[in-house]
């Protein structure tokens, strides 16, 4: 295939289809046509204006008014934090209850527990309330445990 030739519109004969023009427009069309746009141009702004009335000042107001009260019924009240009063009502199985519900286990705060200062076993064993013979059959049924596997 050979490569395309260029086609420069001078080398044109003057009677050929492509010279000439596919359009024509009226005599002195460019000429008239600045003032035209400059008269279009006045007469649309003339269109828009703002203009002050009684009902609108009135809508305007009581549209403001409306989203204000809506605001301020709607807008969430500053929950302030709970004292530990409050806290020492609610108890120990409501609070597990909701740690269950939560998903939330001993294990997942295990390395937080760590960091704190625990104290010493015996008043750890007095704070959990649980007896030195449940310690010592949980232990027994531990070491069978390990011992059955």
């Amino acid at each position: 295939m050979e490569p395309r030739k260029p086609i420069r519109l001078e080398d044109l004969d003057r009677q050929e289809p492509l010279r000439q023009l596919p359009f024509t427009v009226p005599e002195g069309y460019f000429d008239a046509l600045p003032s035209r746009i400059q008269a279009e141009t006045v007469r649309r702004s003339g269109r828009f204006t703002i203009s002050w009335s009684w009902p609108r000042t009135v809508a305007t107001l009581g549209g403001a008014t409306l989203v204000a009260a809506l605001l301020w019924l709607t807008y969430p009240q500053k929950q302030n934090s709970l004292g530990p009063d409050v806290l020492s009502e609610v108890s120990e199985e409501s609070v597990r209850d909701y740690l269950y519900d939560q998903d939330i286990y001993l294990e997942d705060y295990s390395d937080l527990l760590k960091d704190h200062a625990v104290p010493n076993d015996s008043t750890l064993i007095h704070e959990l309330h649980v007896s030195p013979e449940a310690i010592e059959q949980a232990i027994e049924e531990d070491q069978l445990g390990r011992g059955a596997i």
